[in-house]
C-alpha cells in the first residue's frame, strides 16, 4: 500500500516537473519574487528591532527563526496543499471529479497529490536558511532534542493546515462558488508572521484554540528556539491531539460531502 502510494506521488511529481520545464523563465521569475518577498519580511524585522531589543520577550534572533518557519510553512502549503485544493474546487464545479472517483484509489488521497508546484521548494529552502541562521545567531548550535521537537510540531502544523483546507474544499459540494476561500485563508495566515504573544489575550486565545494558527508557526518556532517560556510544556501534546482530531474530522466530512456530490450528470 505504501509502495503504491509512493509510486503515485512520484508519477504526479514527474508530470508536474515536466510541465514546469516548458515554462522555465516563469519559474525563475517566481523564485525571484519569492526572494523579494523574503527580503521585505526581513526588512520588517529590522525596522521593528532598530529601536528596541525585544518585543514581548522575542529578540531579533527569535523573530528570524519565526520568519523562517513562516516562510517554510507557507512554501510547503503552496507546493501541494493549496494547488490540489484549488483543483478540487474546479473539479467539483465542472463535474470532472467523476474521473477521480472512478479510479481504484482512495479519492481523498488522489485529490491531495495531483498537483505539485515544484518551484515553491525555493520558499522552503529560504525558510530553512533564515531559521537556521536565526538559531546560529542565538546559540551557535542546534541541539538534537529541539530539532526533533521542531520537526514533529512542524508535521502537526502541516496536518492541521491540510485538514482545514480539505474541509474548506469539501464545502464546495454544497456551495459551488467559493472562490474567496483562498484569499480568506492567506489573510488569516498572515497573522502567523508574528508571535501570538504580541496579541491581546482574547486574540491570542482565538488564534490558539479556535483558529489554531499558533500550532502552525509560533509553536514550531518556539520549539526550535528551545525557550520553554515561549512554549507551554503541554503545547506539543495539544498540537498532536488537535492534528489527529482535525484529520479524523476532515476525513469524515469528506466522505459526507461525497454522498452529496451530484456529478457531471446533474
Amino acid at each position: 500500500m505504501i509502495t503504491r502510494a509512493a509510486k503515485l506521488i512520484s508519477l504526479y511529481a514527474r508530470v508536474n516537473i515536466q510541465n514546469l520545464a516548458a515554462y522555465r523563465f516563469d519559474m525563475y521569475m517566481r523564485i525571484v519574487v519569492s526572494i523579494l518577498h523574503l527580503i521585505s519580511e526581513l526588512m520588517g524585522v529590522w525596522i521593528i528591532f532598530h529601536g528596541t531589543r525585544s518585543v514581548r520577550g522575542w529578540q531579533w534572533q527569535h523573530m528570524l527563526v519565526l520568519v523562517g518557519v513562516y516562510r517554510l510553512v507557507a512554501g510547503g502549503i503552496r507546493i501541494a496543499i493549496v494547488p490540489n485544493m484549488r483543483r478540487l474546487l474546479e473539479d467539483i464545479r465542472n463535474g470532472t471529479l467523476d474521473f477521480v472517483l472512478l479510479r481504484p484509489v482512495n479519492s481523498q488521497f488522489l485529490v491531495s497529490i495531483r498537483e505539485v508546484v515544484v518551484y515553491r521548494v525555493a520558499d522552503v529552502l529560504l525558510g530553512i536558511f533564515v531559521a537556521g541562521y536565526g538559531c546560529y545567531a542565538l546559540r551557535g548550535a542546534l541541539p538534537f532534542r529541539e530539532s526533533v521537537e521542531f520537526a514533529l510540531m512542524l508535521a502537526a502544523g502541516f496536518a492541521i493546515v491540510y485538514a482545514v483546507w480539505l474541509m474548506l474544499g469539501t464545502l464546495c459540494f454544497w456551495f459551488v462558488r467559493v472562490q474567496n476561500i483562498e484569499m480568506v485563508f492567506w489573510n488569516v495566515f498572515e497573522a502567523g508572521r508574528f508571535p501570538i504573544d504580541i496579541y491581546r489575550p482574547q486574540v491570542r486565545w482565538l488564534l490558539t484554540y479556535v483558529i489554531p494558527l499558533a500550532f502552525i508557526t509560533t509553536v514550531p518556532a518556539a520549539a526550535l528556539i528551545g525557550d520553554e517560556a515561549k512554549i507551554p510544556p503541554s503545547a506539543p501534546l495539544w498540537g498532536f491531539a488537535l492534528a489527529g482530531i482535525m484529520l479524523f474530522v476532515s476525513n469524515r466530512f469528506w466522505h459526507f460531502g461525497l454522498r452529496h456530490y451530484s456529478g457531471a450528470s446533474a
